[in-house]
This record gives C-alpha cells, sequence and structure tokens, in this order.
C-alpha cells in the first residue's frame, strides 16, 4: 500500500503546481535568450527619473545610453537618458560580443536592485541596440 501512496501524493502535488502556470513571462523569455518581437508592448518604457524611484525588483525598460563604466566595477556601467544618470549592472554574456558606444542608443530591460545605502541600479536581463 504505501508503495502506491508515496507516487499518488507526489502526482498531486505536481498537479496543483503545474495549474498556476500561466506561461513564460517577459523576464522568462529575455533569460532564454528569445527575441521578443515588439519589446516595447511587455512593458511600458520608463525614464532614470521613474527608475530612481521605484520599489526593489520593480520590472524596467529605459532607453537611452551607456556612456561610461563605472569606477571600480568590471560590470557597472553609467546610463543616461533626458531625465538623469543611473547604475546598471549588465553581465558579459548580455552584451553577447557586441561593442556598444557612448552614441549607440540602446534598450535596457531589468529589475531595480535596492543596494543597502538607498541607491537604486538596473540589473539589466536584455540589451537591444537600436538603430
Amino acid at each position: 500500500m504505501r508503495y502506491f501512496l508515496a507516487p499518488a501524493l507526489a502526482l498531486a502535488l505536481c498537479v496543483s503546481a503545474f495549474a498556476a502556470f500561466d506561461g513564460p513571462t517577459a523576464a522568462d523569455l529575455a533569460n532564454s535568450g528569445a527575441q521578443v518581437p515588439n519589446a516595447a508592448s511587455v512593458a511600458n518604457v520608463s525614464t532614470v527619473a521613474q527608475a530612481l524611484n521605484a520599489p526593489d525588483d520593480a520590472y524596467c525598460v529605459l532607453e537611452g545610453n551607456i556612456i561610461a563604466r563605472a569606477p571600480r566595477h568590471h560590470e557597472k556601467y553609467i546610463f543616461q537618458d533626458a531625465t538623469g544618470k543611473m547604475t546598471v549592472e549588465i553581465d558579459d554574456k548580455i552584451f553577447a560580443g557586441r561593442k556598444v558606444t557612448p552614441q549607440d542608443k540602446v534598450r535596457l530591460h531589468g529589475e531595480i536592485d535596492l543596494k543597502r545605502r538607498g541607491d537604486r541600479e538596473l540589473d539589466v536581463d536584455v540589451l537591444e541596440v537600436l538603430k
């Protein structure tokens, strides 16, 4: 009897877990490397001013320029749009070998990361170079 009960219990737990799954989110697609056909339709484009006031883990899409590498940090950069500047963290794998200059307009998708001192930065999941 116990040999039958354990698999039945495991199956019952799995069914309820799968029932709550609605499909991939935009972040799931971004992390899988999939190209989102119209990324602006997934989330509204925010400004740096809005991002600097957003709560921790808020999803943001920013358009502007990466103007410099942050001092003393390998994967942190200074991002600027018409409303201001903020630090963004972009892993090397997100660049995927692309060279981005301060003249290139980019769209960054990511989540706000609230630091200990109250500073906010964007942890970038997707980088698009705009034409």
